[in-house]
């Protein structure tokens, strides 16, 4: 009776969260498994797709976003250089060891103390772009802990004459360090694995691999990843599990293409594609709240995986049309299997929208496929939604004409219309005089972003907000970058006061700790008439090439002027408001 009681309990709970959550019930979860792409038929039009394929390549190769065999060797060099210094650092934190200098000149044959060098990212997938940098995470023996990697390790690379632009950074979610080696740009993240034996066959493994792929000239014809499987989480906190996750994301994505060469160069050629897309739309960019690296790489691998013999030109029509329909927010699966922990893994939190309250609100969830499941684009609201919903249909109907003849890939990449769609738009300026505090300072206003986005959506304000993913840097008096959002106002609205709000984020990201002089934060409503120039910089409309930015005015243009688009006419602007000469204080 007891037990009947408890499930009648938890099946009231689950109701009661259903009906604070309508996009989360159970009707929508039937649905849900509707959002399936239309599987394409190779066999029409191969040779147009053929030569649709090549001509996207070429776009891509004419864009810069494949780097050269000289590239991709240097990044090798690095990356090996890197974990010669990381196993001889390993081996001086053992007590009686040599000094870290003794053992780079006298290597230790002994693996038992080596740490591993892994790759994940845009790296690990073979989409990165020349200036791209590379993701890597430290495997570390058990003797090695956190406090040592962001203690002595940093000491070695600030003495490392190859190594510039060093910035540990402990604090963040994944703590990171960040640097250039050889003009190389790293991300450095680091997990300490609790079994030796396992860590020392690994890397025995991955040197026999490397032997084999040594070519008759002496060169590695690739670098040889590690394999990490379920086991390498028990033990790890939390920190440590999302650390190694990158890995483990970038290596399920790989599983699933099955080490098919022809569908993983269309996979690539794909990812590729979609990430300049994304970037030239200003929808790139996890941090902002639309979706970043990973999340577009789990969306079009979910399209290579339901299509496996189509072509890139055919996978990104595909992609197109299935993420224009998508009825969001139903998650996007590639595997359904990791609800449970491995073996001898403890319980760690997943997402679970049926049992979480928070992840039932998540509006666009993209599930990583590894144990534990997680939403990657958790960041996602409904300013980015919107956007990406616009864009994404944009996106479809184009594809839909270049794969019928009528238009180039070219189109799909041009400058957007963005600038030119609203009658107003926030601009937000960060400024600085020194490029280090610089540095610092950009990185926290871009982190406190969201909030300024999101405020503008509540209903004492009730603007929709149009952010655009892109910070446009500019070296003027000092160091400073721009950051602009569309915006609409409610019809009728005879007045919209934002002042209230921007005080708020203002305050909010002022009064942070590090905060030094020099270092500002200003926000101002600005027509689509007076946006600065650089704004336009892709744009063939544009030939005054001034790059002075935009000074607040009370200045508002109507919107059904001679220049606004039908869009615009029928969007209402705010009166004159006094809030404009005050909140640059």
């Amino acid at each position: 009776m007891e037990a009947n009681h408890d499930i009648h309990n938890r099946s009231r709970n689950r109701k009661q969260k259903q009906e604070r959550h309508p996009r989360w019930n159970q009707n929508t979860q039937q649905k849900w498994p509707n959002n399936h792409a239309t599987k394409c038929n190779t066999q029409n039009n191969a040779g147009h797709e053929q030569q649709l394929t090549k001509s996207l390549r070429e776009l891509c190769i004419s864009r810069q976003l494949i780097e050269d065999s000289t590239g991709i060797q240097k990044r090798r060099r690095v990356m090996r250089d890197l974990d010669t210094m990381l196993c001889a650092w390993s081996e001086s934190l053992l007590p009686g060891s040599s000094s870290y200098i003794e053992n780079i000149i006298s290597p230790n044959s002994d693996e038992t103390a080596a740490p591993s060098l892994l790759s994940f990212g845009s790296y690990r997938l073979g989409v990165h772009t020349p200036d791209g940098d590379v993701d890597c995470l430290v495997l570390a023996p058990p003797h090695v802990t956190r406090d040592d990697f962001f203690g002595s390790w940093v000491d070695i690379l600030r003495g490392e004459e190859r190594v510039a632009e060093l910035h540990p950074v402990s604090s963040a979610f994944t703590p990171v360090i960040k640097f250039e080696m050889d003009e190389v740009k790293i991300d450095l993240i680091f997990a300490r694995v609790n079994n030796t034996k396992w860590l020392t066959e690994q890397r025995m493994k991955m040197a026999l691999s490397a032997v084999a792929l040594v070519d008759d000239e002496g060169k590695q014809e690739e670098r040889i990843e590690m394999s990490v499987d379920d086991s390498v989480l028990i033990g790890l906190d939390e920190t440590s599990v999302r650390s190694v996750n990158g890995v483990r994301v970038a290596q399920v994505l790989s599983d699933i293409l099955d080490g098919n060469l022809a569908q993983v160069d269309h996979f690539r050629l794909t990812l590729r594609a979609v990430k300049e897309w994304a970037r030239v739309n200003g929808l790139y960019s996890n941090v902002l709240g639309f979706l970043g690296g990973v999340n577009w790489a789990i969306l079009v691998c979910w399209v290579c995986k339901r299509n496996p013999d189509a072509s890139a030109s055919k996978l990104l029509q595909l992609f197109f049309r299935t993420f224009a329909n998508w009825k969001w927010p139903g998650p996007v699966f590639l595997s359904s299997k990791q609800k449970h922990p491995p073996k001898g893994v403890k319980q760690l939190p997943i997402w679970d929208p049926n049992e979480n309250y928070r992840d039932a609100t998540h509006l666009m969830p993209i599930i990583t496929p590894c144990y534990p499941p997680m939403n990657s684009s958790s960041n996602v609201g409904e300013p980015q939604l919107r956007r990406l919903r616009d864009e994404l249909w944009r996106a479809r109907k184009l594809s839909d004409e270049i794969l019928s003849g009528t238009k180039a890939w070219g189109v799909l990449f041009e400058g957007n219309e963005f600038f030119k769609q609203h009658a107003n738009y926030l601009q937000v300026n960060i400024i600085g005089t020194n490029e280090d505090e610089f540095r610092s300072w950009f990185g926290l206003c871009e982190s406190r972003m969201r909030l300024l986005i999101v405020g503008m959506e509540s209903p004492n304000v009730g603007v929709r907000a149009y952010p655009f993913a892109k910070f446009f840097h500019r070296r003027e008096e000092g160091y400073a970058s721009y950051f602009f959002i569309g915006l609409r106002f409610p019809p009728g609205a005879e007045r919209v006061n934002l002042e209230p709000l921007v005080a708020d984020f203002l305050s909010t990201v002022n009064n942070w700790e590090g905060r030094s002089l020099g270092m500002d934060l200003t926000i101002h409503l600005v027509a689509k008439n007076n946006l600065p120039s650089f704004v336009f910089k892709d744009s063939s409309d544009v030939t005054n090439d001034a790059e002075t930015p935009s000074k607040p005015t009370n200045q508002q243009h109507d919107a059904t002027d001679e220049n606004a688009s039908e869009e615009q006419a029928d969007t209402p602007h705010p009166c004159h408001s006094p809030w404009l000469s005050h909140i640059v204080e």
